[in-house]
């Protein structure tokens, strides 16, 4: 999709070295990925930097450079800017003609609650008769058809394009996970949001961030970017909701489970075995009746319900998606057979959502069953919350069973040393490395009364280990454990 190259450049600030070309095929960040004509951009990355790729791009033909430094003797014209990727993200708006300005993009934001927030949206959306996409950690979807990603949140070329792609299939509305890493590394900057919700915060990403204030800092920029005439959604019960209150101008709505609010549910809402029960804004009631679980579960339902009130969609669709949505891929997932005890698969991989899943599950427990917990963390991200993990599984487990997540390039063992420091010298553990047969150990020893919770993955259907995506299915595995075809 050829661009002039006048058009790609609006709204930046650069100093040119050399002559550009008229056109531009298309625009790249990887130089491997650089073909004749492309523009490519060097950016510094957290692993690799572009800037030592750029010789690579020109041998690839690339048609310019843009970068944060000149390099000396190269005969492509070089765009020097002060950031690349705040640069990148204006210039995909630009090649892919600015496509949120035709769409209602709802942003979700926060530590827990994001996945299920867009799905119980989209799904509202869909009730309701609307044209919709998502775009998250469960991938993309535009209507009805679901594609995979890579990161919850795109790149910037990658989700302008996704965008312009649904701007063509004529989708209204569109529900989005924002990460902060996508808002602290400018992959949203030119993205206009007509709404965004925040759901809470809790310990995550502290590897890169440093400390609980730069991570919320990094949140909280969601709100500052929603379009003046949309709105805001904040949750009251989170102790951050002060600073995300006053971040942003557009209108602030607010839900809670604790105190009042704009949206609250009726004081007898049940949440146990299924969710009922009436959400209340001003004088009017949605009465709400799901087969998902869970104290979470009521926040993250209010936060879809308010969004979707803000939004124009009535009352009765509301309920009538609530009503279908059987569950949440790899969201407090239940697989169970007659005979086996009741399995659920959860994404929760930070100590709040395990203690939420958990709590959640520990309520629905029979009197005679035990909760039996397999859990483990991911390598090369945050250590501090290992053992907090691992405080939060033991707090609530009768057994907990502590195995590999998702490894990357540090050694299983090395993580799960590190994990079961948050244990009391009290309790009993197991520690089985291998993630299947630690999967196998739970169901086996479990009898048909327990409860057993497998948490870390969810829907993820690999397991990464030195940098290789090994096919890999909680969920098929317990399946398969179970006797389901």
């Amino acid at each position: 999709m050829t661009k002039q190259i006048t058009k790609l450049l609006e709204n930046i600030d650069f100093k040119l070295h050399g002559v550009l070309p008229e056109k531009i095929e298309s625009i790249k960040n990887n130089s491997m990925d650089v073909h004749q004509g492309d523009l490519f951009f060097a950016i510094r990355g957290i692993q690799a930097d572009g800037h030592n790729y750029i010789r690579q791009a020109v041998t690839n033909k690339a048609a310019g450079i843009v970068a944060e430094k000149y390099t000396e003797n190269l005969s492509t014209p070089q765009i020097i800017v002060k950031n690349s990727r705040a640069a990148l993200s204006t210039v995909a708006a630009n090649y892919y003609d600015h496509p949120s300005k035709f769409l209602k993009i709802i942003g979700v934001t926060g530590t827990n609650g994001k996945t299920t927030t867009v799905y119980l949206l989209n799904q509202i959306f869909k009730s309701a008769n609307k044209s919709r996409g998502t775009i998250g950690t469960l991938g993309y979807s535009i209507n009805d058809q679901f594609y995979m990603l890579n990161l919850t949140t795109p790149d910037s070329i990658q989700v302008q394009e996704i965008l312009s792609k649904m701007v063509a299939d004529g989708i209204e509305f569109v529900a989005m996970e924002v990460s902060a890493h996508a808002l602290s590394l400018n992959r949203v900057d030119d993205i206009e949001f007509s709404g965004g919700i925040f759901t809470n915060i809790s310990q995550d990403h502290l590897d890169y961030y440093g400390d609980i204030e730069h991570y919320v800092s990094a949140k909280k920029r969601l709100f500052e970017i929603v379009k003046p005439d949309g709105y805001r959604l904040s949750n009251l019960d989170d102790s951050y909701a002060p600073e995300f209150n006053t971040a942003g101008d557009s209108k602030l709505y607010t839900y809670a489970l604790n105190q009042k609010a704009d949206f609250n549910w009726n004081n007898d809402a049940e949440y146990k075995t299924g969710i009922s029960g009436n959400i209340l804004f001003g004088d009017d009631q949605i009465p709400i009746k799901t087969k998902l679980s869970g104290r979470f579960n009521l926040s993250n339902i209010l936060a879809a319900t308010g969004s979707a009130i803000c939004s124009g969609i009535e009352a009765n669709h509301i309920s009538d998606a609530l009503r279908k949505i059987q569950y949440i891929p790899g969201r407090l997932q239940e697989i169970s057979n007659p005979g086996f005890p009741r399995v659920f698969v959860d994404y929760a991989h930070t100590p709040d959502a395990i203690l939420n899943v958990l709590t959640a599950l520990h309520d629905i427990v029979p009197v005679n069953g035990k909760l039996i917990t397999v859990f483990g963390c991911g390598g090369n991200r945050d250590k501090t919350k290992r053992p907090l993990m691992a405080k939060a599984a033991a707090s609530i487990s009768d057994i907990v069973i502590v195995t590999t997540d998702n490894p990357r390039y540090e050694e299983p063992e090395v993580i799960i040393k590190d994990a079961i420091t948050g244990f009391t010298p009290d309790k009993t553990y197991e520690k089985i490395v291998d993630r299947k047969q630690a999967i196998n150990f739970a169901v086996k020893n479990a009898q048909p009364n327990d409860i057993v919770a497998i948490l870390g993955k969810g829907h993820e259907d690999y397991q990464e280990i030195k940098g290789i995506k090994h096919p890999f299915s909680d969920v098929l595995i317990v399946n398969e454990l179970l006797g389901n075809k």
